[in-house]
């Protein structure tokens, strides 16, 4: 007897949750929808491809950490940046004003369920008791008027003037947006400070 439409969904369906629930890079919605995307039954294109996914997610992981721990001119601060993208779209880098140097490892083209990080080194410039100041602030664009969104950021130490000594007070900012005419989900969250000038940090961003 030839299973019905309905049986054979359901078991395609366990397929899926079945192989998502052995897997963390991503929430288990999202890799639901990613095996999905494949347009495959079988189970090893599914495999491979998940296990291509989070051999990426562990080697820029990896990435991350390598520049978190690198040392770096006292007179830079250094932003770090993983984006993860879980949709089906791809991401064209649009307009900045990043004062990119041949040796920045900035943003290319983001491709359908991608993750990249890119490490920028800005000049670090306050000097010992000067007033509150504005490190850096940049914006990047990604996508078209459909599919976009908007990534801003930056960096202000404001200044309180004590009787011993002055304290200071690290302002990070990280905005992400949605631009499009069809919205996107956009997430952003800090990951890692750091406690002392000149007051570097790392942000994730997510697509979805």
């Amino acid at each position: 007897m030839n299973a019905s439409p309905e049986n054979s969904q359901q078991t395609n369906n366990g397929i899926y949750e079945l192989i998502t629930s052995q897997f963390s890079w991503a929430p288990l919605a999202v890799l639901y929808q990613y095996l999905k995307s494949l347009d495959t039954q079988e189970y090893m294109p599914m495999l491979t491809a998940l296990l291509k996914k989070a051999n990426l997610n562990d080697k820029v992981n990896e990435q991350v950490q390598a520049w978190e721990q690198e040392r770096i001119n006292p007179n830079r601060t250094r932003l770090i940046v993983k984006l993860i993208n879980h949709t089906d779209l791809d991401f064209e880098v649009g307009e900045h004003n990043l004062p990119l140097n041949a040796d920045e490892q900035h943003p290319t083209l983001i491709l359908p369920w991608d993750i990249q990080t890119w490490k920028f080194d800005f000049a670090y410039t306050r000097r010992l008791g000067s007033p509150s100041r504005e490190i850096f602030k940049h914006c990047i664009v990604f996508g078209d008027k459909a599919f976009g969104f908007r990534f801003d950021f930056g960096l202000r130490v404001n200044t309180s003037f004590g009787v011993i000594s002055p304290t200071l007070t690290p302002v990070r900012t990280h905005i992400l947006t949605s631009i499009g005419t069809s919205p996107i989900q956009c997430t952003t969250r800090i990951t890692r400070t750091a406690s002392e000038e000149p007051y570097g940090f790392t942000v994730e961003l997510t697509l979805s």
